[in-house]
């Protein structure tokens, strides 16, 4: 066998029969590392040959709750036979515990889980066994090297293997270093095909880098079936679960767990904790039904403008898109002349949470108007709709779903865009509807 040496970007994957300096796919500096490609004999499988489309039998997916809720709830309602998910996120935000949790509940409907610990030894996993209170007959390998893992998948055939992590597995076979772009692929692409001839699912865990990306090659999350962020901050006990790819569900819920001493508690009753003391009325405070898949959580929507003292005027959002802050106070300075120019800008989502939908724009502009005015609100209202170029409020989805836990929670009013009104039904909030948005800022604001 004739060994060739190349080299791949450790960021996108692009290789190169030459070392650069700059990756020319996606612009990266110095992430060209060198590795050798082995050509092998090819040995064809079993011949495989096409079907029609009404010759596949229709069989139903079938589902394996993890017992954690707030995990099936993102999953789509649970583990699908043969599966292979991505779970990524910071270091020391709870993946480890996260699976090692589930992997306590399945143990306990007598389910065979292998967790396999590239980064812990057995008894780093077993002290923190004790501390999430698992006492389950979970089977734990700790092992960084490909065929140990193989050879124990091959004798034991689990109901569920977890895979901690990908980055830090090795397979000898292939002539590169740990945690290379080639390592990272060709060990995905294996545990894929595992997981599809014999029906188990498999997780792993993987890294991301310091631009919030999975490490390793952009290709890993187009051959996984799920890929799963779990989200949070170290210095705060909140986590957030999410979807960004699923096969088999949807990919607008979210998960939100509290990290307590004794785990992850999983927290089904999301809708008002990002709210504090919602029945105060503060200039720059709007609250906004954000609606995650079938759940809607309350955020308070906070701004601050204050005069700035040098030549360009700052902007700073925490929560919602930096872009659409951008394009709402463009439309407020164009449309209804409020000037922002002057003044910095801090928009802010309670609690951090990461706002995408452009039902926001509303309670954006709304809160920065109210700031720059020192004028408060209506008392106990909500406000929700996208905004136009044009100054012109466009309407939402989900919103009665909006509405129905607005009025649980025990709000009394409802800024909404007009043409959402004949899908509104059996509320008995004050409705307060509008076209555009210089008519909901006298309603709200009486400029």
């Amino acid at each position: 066998m004739k060994e060739k040496i190349f080299y791949v970007c450790a960021g996108c994957g692009y290789q190169s029969i030459r070392w650069l300096g700059k990756c020319p796919n996606c612009g990266e500096w110095n992430s060209f590392t060198e590795e050798f490609k082995t050509k092998q004999k090819y040995i064809p499988s079993k011949l495989i040959t096409p079907k029609k489309i009404d010759e596949i039998t229709d069989e139903q997916v079938i589902r394996t709750e993890t017992g954690i809720g707030e995990l099936d709830r993102v999953l789509g309602g649970g583990l699908v036979k043969g599966s292979l998910i991505l779970l990524a996120g910071e270091p020391g935000v709870g993946k480890s515990t996260l699976l090692l949790s589930a992997a306590g509940k399945l143990a306990e409907k007598n389910k065979t889980v292998l967790y396999v610990s590239g980064e812990e030894s057995l008894s780093q996993i077993k002290i923190r066994s004790k501390r999430l209170s698992i006492s389950s007959s979970i089977y734990l390998l700790s092992t960084t090297e490909m065929p140990s893992i193989k050879e124990s998948l091959n004798k034991m055939k689990p109901d569920l293997i977890i895979i901690d992590s990908i980055q830090a597995v090795f397979d000898p076979e292939v002539p590169t270093v740990i945690g290379s772009v080639t390592q990272i692929r060709e060990n995905t692409n294996f545990f894929m095909n595992f997981a599809k001839k014999t029906d188990i699912p498999v997780i792993l865990i993987g890294h991301i880098t310091k631009e919030g990306l999975i490490a390793g090659p952009k290709i890993m999350e187009h051959i996984v079936d799920v890929v799963l962020y779990f989200e949070g901050d170290v210095r705060s006990n909140l986590r957030i679960l999410r979807s960004t790819k699923n096969r088999f569900g949807s990919t607008t819920e979210i998960g939100v767990f509290s990290m307590e001493e004794t785990g992850l508690k999983e927290i089904p009753e999301a809708s008002s904790i990002f709210l504090l003391n919602f029945q105060k009325t503060l200039p720059g405070a709007v609250i906004f039904p954000a609606q995650e898949g079938t759940r809607t959580i309350f955020v308070e929507i906070q701004s601050l403008v204050t005069p700035t003292y040098y030549g360009i005027p700052k902007r700073s959002v925490i929560g919602p898109s930096f872009n659409r802050v951008s394009l709402v106070l463009a439309v407020l300075e164009k449309k209804l002349h409020f000037n922002f120019g002057t003044y910095d800008v801090y928009v802010n989502a309670g609690g951090g949470l990461k706002i995408e939908e452009p039902g926001c724009d509303l309670p954006i502009a709304i809160s920065c108007v109210s700031s720059l005015k020192e004028i408060p609100p209506i008392e106990e209202s909500i406000y929700m709709g996208e905004i136009a170029l044009t100054g012109e409020i466009r309407p939402i989805s989900q919103i009665n779903l909006r509405l129905k836990e607005a009025e649980r929670i025990g709000f009394k009013k409802a800024i909404v865009p007009k043409a959402n009104l004949k899908e509104i039904k059996n509320c008995s909030l004050k409705i307060f509807s509008a076209n555009w948005l210089k008519e909901v800022i006298e309603i709200s604001l009486k400029i």
